[in-house]
């Protein structure tokens, strides 16, 4: 019977991992701190919340790098001091990122972060593995580290569970009031320190590791011959059949193929990856045959994840996401290439070749954020050439007037693109005026007008980016990312508010005046002149019903609504010039134009419109929003 580890052992375990991992455990340490320093976020303000961000983003980065290195170091004969050098220049790369990643104010740097930190962990799996024949031993790592990782997860949080137990039944039962927000730093702590040095604490003896004799994990096997394979087959039936209809229909395939398609090769990889070892046991029939046929039913697939993306791209330009897509289109064919032609195939090619992708597109010339970016800005300028509203290759701000709707909202969504993934000088090219004295002053009146000590930078973001749209007057017309080019013109809704110019009425002639109720009851009636007045609307306020007695006169405030936004040449001499219009039409007409009115039996009713909003597309009409109105009522 094995007995609990004493606390000697645990002792002894945590000072041998630190010990072997000193650079990954000072990395997870700050990094554990950095995020307990976020979690006070309305303590620390902006700076320090800034700081520990970037810290935060360097120490992830750091530890999967400081590992990489280590594991590195203990597969080649370098010296002591050889070794210590290399751990050191890793852990300078690190702590340089702490510099050149500034979130806060280049949104780009997040999209930066990220690479780089999948690039770190990619590192890992292959860099204690540089040999060419040691392919098993590299298969059995990267197992082992999932395990590891998977095994941590639950242990860690079955304690951040416990713990939370814990600390509600203290206050539960002692009445301490301890601060719930402890609770963000338990799990914090938990997930961040205690997992991780679990997870290393596995790799203490990497000679003994990569030296055991290779056993094929039977659960494994099983999880993956009728788990992930049949997964994958399932994906792959879909995306084939998807693709012939394509064919036979002879359409252009909708963007959202691309996340099939990368999501079948992922688990289609993830499964030839698992399957390595046993990929040619006579008793793994189905086994065997995915394996030999995955890459080629990927090569159609990969196809139409390029003719999908390319559709995007011809309509709307590059963004970082489309070209993401283009460079992992880019792998997979080389991976095709690489699997089908080369007998002697290399599983470890599969996570050095993405390394080597993601390496290329972080930074430079190249890079996802540099090539979006132009192609963001070229799109722009060329809606504004189109639009006659460019001079000396500056973007001068539109007139409304002369640009359709469906134009002015491509150009609000591209810059809105732009401002939201890019730093606010990205556009300076583009425009004449100085937008560095522009976000000076409008940080200094920011911070003047904030609630907060310290402005939030999420929030003065969107200052900056609505000031670029008021700029070019494009407020209002709202950032509609999901309208594709064909659907745009027709399915475009643009928001009504009208009220009347007078707000005095007029009701000689009239014997009685009634306010229309915007909560009409059935149950609640007026008598006028002993007749039972009831009010009722029908749903969505289409249409307003009086019923005097047993006479009903029916009022279509759709209809109006319809034929004012139909008007489009006479209500421009009613829009509200002092706010920008965009997709928000502001109008305020003579209540001639909002007034309605019905002869029937001995009674004549007006409905006098004070306010009106809507919504209005030319494909899907009018759906009224909130109507405010007055009934006249004359006997006849």
């Amino acid at each position: 019977m094995k007995q609990l580890p004493s606390a000697t052992f645990l002792y002894r375990q945590i000072t041998d991992t630190i010990k072997r991992f000193p650079f990954e455990f000072a990395f997870t340490v700050v990094g554990t701190l950095a995020a307990v320093g976020l979690s006070n976020m309305y303590l620390d303000g902006y700076i320090s919340n800034n700081w520990n961000r970037r810290i935060l983003m360097m120490s992830a980065i750091g530890l999967p790098l400081s590992f990489a290195t280590t594991l590195f170091v203990q597969s080649k004969a370098f010296s002591l001091s050889k070794k210590l050098l290399l751990k050191s220049f890793a852990a300078l790369i690190a702590i340089s990122l702490l510099f050149a990643l500034r979130p806060t104010t280049h949104p780009q740097d997040t999209v930066h972060f990220v690479l780089i930190f999948l690039a770190s962990h990619l590192l890992v799996s292959f860099a204690g593995f540089t040999g060419a024949n040691n392919t098993i031993a590299f298969w059995e790592f990267n197992r082992a580290l999932l395990s590891r990782l998977l095994l941590g997860i639950l242990y860690s949080l079955a304690l951040a569970l416990g713990l939370t137990a814990a600390f509600s039944a203290v206050n539960s039962l002692f009445g301490f009031e301890l601060d719930w927000s402890n609770l963000y730093k338990i799990w914090i702590v938990t997930f961040g320190l205690f997992n991780t040095m679990f997870v290393l604490a596995g790799f203490s003896n990497y000679t003994q590791l990569v030296q055991a004799e290779f056993v094929y994990p039977k659960g494994l096997k099983f999880f993956i011959q009728y788990v992930l394979v049949p997964l994958a087959i399932i994906y792959l039936v879909i995306l084939l059949a998807y693709e012939a209809k394509i064919l036979v229909e002879w359409q252009l395939p909708k963007g959202s193929v691309s996340a099939l398609i990368l999501g079948y090769a992922g688990v289609g990889l993830l499964s030839l990856l698992l399957i390595y070892p046993i990929r040619k046991q006579e008793d793994n029939g189905w086994i065997k045959v995915y394996s030999k046929y995955f890459y080629l039913f990927l090569l159609p697939l990969t196809i139409l994840l390029v003719l999908a993306v390319t559709t995007r791209i011809n309509s709307y330009g590059i963004t970082q996401y489309r070209y993401f897509i283009i460079a992992l289109a880019i792998w997979l064919t080389f991976l095709i290439v690489y699997f089908l032609i080369y007998k002697k195939a290399n599983i470890k090619v599969i996570p050095i070749s993405l390394f080597v992708v993601i390496m290329l597109v972080v930074y430079g010339p190249l890079s996802a954020t540099a090539i979006s970016l132009r192609s963001q800005k070229s799109v722009l300028l060329d809606l504004f050439i189109k639009a006659k509203s460019v001079r000396h290759n500056k973007l001068q701000p539109i007139n409304e007037n002369k640009v359709k709707p469906f134009v002015a909202v491509r150009m609000a969504s591209t810059l809105v693109y732009i401002s939201k993934h890019y730093d606010f000088d990205a556009m300076q090219s583009l425009l004449n005026v100085n937008l560095k004295h522009i976000n000076d002053s409008l940080r200094k009146d920011y911070n003047m007008n904030s609630n907060y000590d310290m402005a939030d930078n999420d929030s003065f973001n969107w200052t900056r980016s609505a000031w670029l749209q008021s700029y070019l007057r494009l407020g209002g017309y709202e950032y509609r990312q999901n309208y594709t080019q064909d659907e745009l013109e027709d399915s475009i809704l643009a928001n009504y508010y009208i009220n009347a110019k007078e707000g005095i009425s007029l009701i000689k002639g009239y014997d009685y005046m009634m306010v229309k109720d915007p909560y009409t009851d059935s149950l609640k009636n007026d008598t006028v002149a002993g007749y039972v007045v009831k009010q009722h609307d029908d749903f969505d306020q289409n249409y307003m019903i009086l019923n005097i007695g047993t006479t009903q006169f029916k009022f279509s405030a759709k209809d109006l609504a319809t034929q004012l936004a139909k008007q489009t040449e006479i209500m421009k001499a009613y829009e509200d010039t002092n706010t920008p219009q965009g997709l928000d039409k502001k109008y305020a007409v003579p209540q001639k134009m909002l007034r309605l009115t019905q002869q029937k039996a001995n009674f004549e009713v007006t409905v006098q419109f004070q306010e009106m909003s809507f919504d209005y597309s030319q494909k899907e009409g009018v759906r009224i929003g909130s109507v405010k109105a007055y009934y006249f009522i004359k006997f006849r």
